[in-house]
């Protein structure tokens, strides 16, 4: 699923230990506060679950979680964190392993920032579309324009591949705090977020750009580093 140069499987250890919070908190917030209100149940899949992050979050919110993901070292810190959860390897070129409507509920978690291909990208969401209920519920989450060029309490975004304007589809960069981790990725608008996801099958329900509140933050009380597409086969 993932076509930039980010070498997941050595930094596979540090990225275990990356936990929610600082500006990173914003997203999973608007989530939790998204699922508690719908009053999500079932059976979940975390899309490029990584080390088990999220899937532990999700696990967290009453959730039964399968985690997904094509990196195997990450797989081996997931299982290890949660030696009672399930995850799964999936391969990049293939159907994900799972039935037409096997899941209630789906997120996935600055997965998408990965694709660098745009063709990838509408596949991969066609398959998260397959595998949900026609009455199912998932999240995207990723970054928004303004991300690049602000400052964070979780990353570091001062690379000359950030310099605006950003064009969709090209590379950017951002340094992961405090695990000081480097990871390429790829800048897709929002147009085309929209774009891929009406071709893969979903109805694009609503856009949230989640602001902190309070002190001991950065630019997050002005500026909404991540974008959240709440999608649905049907609204």
């Amino acid at each position: 699923m993932t076509g930039n140069s980010t070498d997941y499987t050595y930094s596979a250890a540090e990225f275990a230990q990356r936990g929610i919070q600082g500006s990173d908190r914003l997203a999973f917030d608007q989530v939790a506060a998204r699922i508690q209100a719908l009053g999500c149940c079932g059976q979940a899949l975390d899309v490029g679950c990584g080390a088990g992050r999220s899937s532990r979050f999700l696990k967290s919110l009453g959730l039964e979680v399968t985690g997904l993901d094509v990196n195997e070292a990450m797989l081996t810190y997931a299982r290890q964190q949660d030696p009672h959860g399930h995850y799964v390897q999936s391969n990049a070129n293939h159907p994900f392993p799972f039935a037409d409507g096997q899941f209630d509920v789906f997120l996935s978690t600055w997965m998408v920032l990965e694709i660098a291909d745009y063709a990838t990208l509408i596949n991969v969401m066609a398959e998260i579309c397959r595998v949900l209920k026609p009455n199912g519920v998932g999240w995207v989450v990723t970054t928004t324009p303004e991300f690049y060029s602000h400052r964070w309490l979780s990353c570091e975004v001062n690379f000359p591949e950030n310099q605006p304007p950003l064009r969709s589809g090209q590379q950017v960069k951002a340094r992961l705090l405090p695990e000081n981790i480097v990871v390429t990725d790829t800048f897709w608008s929002e147009a085309d977020y929209r774009q891929a996801f009406a071709q893969a099958g979903f109805t694009t329900c609503q856009l949230y750009t989640p602001l902190a509140t309070g002190e001991d933050w950065l630019d997050e009380t002005r500026v909404a580093p991540y974008a959240i597409y709440e999608l649905s086969k049907g609204c």
